[in-house]
């Protein structure tokens, strides 16, 4: 019986296409993940640059008591706000998919969290300077093991987030990133210790809350009648 040779070229040329099709795909993985990194920070930078400029203008106003520009202002810091929303939603989408590169993630979630921080304060001072007719909602979240009904809360803002647009402002923080001693600065302020928890006008909601209830809850703190809480 003849024994058939093994053709070691065949292993050879195998090992080798394969091993690069995997660096292919490694480095295409690489390249990706620096885009979305480099994307998303030259996203933060303008909004950086995009606050100052709103922190003047309301340093401008505070200082002549010119609360006639504050249409104006008011139309930057809407226009902003929708930034940031869509901003929020590029970085979880890409912190989701990305395995390379967590500490830049990181970073730049950190600054994220930051920038919602400043724009919810500005929020509250729009009130007192412009009267501006907006509700905000501070969301507090964890990890799926601890929060199950996290992502149908979330799905819920989202939601009424479309239906009010600048009307709603919804400020979302991760219980989970201990990287940002703030988030937990304003945990034992409002004293969360469940999630999910929405902060609404001062008033805590434990546990998943339903769109009629937040409903009700913001539409009693708009000073104008809008169509959506009719």
């Amino acid at each position: 019986m003849v024994k058939r040779k093994t053709s070691k070229e065949k292993y050879i040329v195998a090992a080798l296409i394969t091993g690069g099709i995997f660096t292919l795909g490694l480095l295409l993985g690489l390249l990706v993940d620096g885009q979305r990194a480099a994307y998303i920070g030259e996203i933060s930078r303008q909004q950086n640059l995009d606050f100052s400029s709103l922190q003047l203008q309301y340093a401008y106003i505070d200082q002549l008591s010119q609360e006639n520009n504050c249409q104006a202002v008011s139309k930057t810091f809407e226009k902003n706000i929708e930034e940031l929303e869509n901003t929020r939603l590029r970085l979880e989408n890409f912190d989701q998919d990305a395995t390379l590169n967590k500490q830049d993630f990181d970073l730049l979630k950190r600054e994220y969290i930051l920038a919602q921080i400043r724009y919810w304060l500005l929020a509250e001072r729009t009130k007192d300077l412009c009267g501006n007719d907006a509700v905000s909602i501070l969301y507090f979240f964890s990890d799926e093991q601890e929060c199950q009904q996290c992502d149908s809360q979330a799905f819920i803002l989202t939601f009424l987030k479309k239906q009010f647009k600048e009307k709603l402002l919804i400020f979302s923080f991760d219980s989970k990133f201990s990287q940002e001693p703030l988030i937990s600065i304003l945990q034992s302020t409002y004293d969360i210790t469940k999630y999910p928890t929405l902060i609404i006008g001062g008033k805590k909601y434990e546990g998943i809350t339903g769109r009629d209830d937040i409903l009700g809850e913001i539409c009693r703190h708009y000073k104008q009648r809008t169509e959506e809480c009719t």
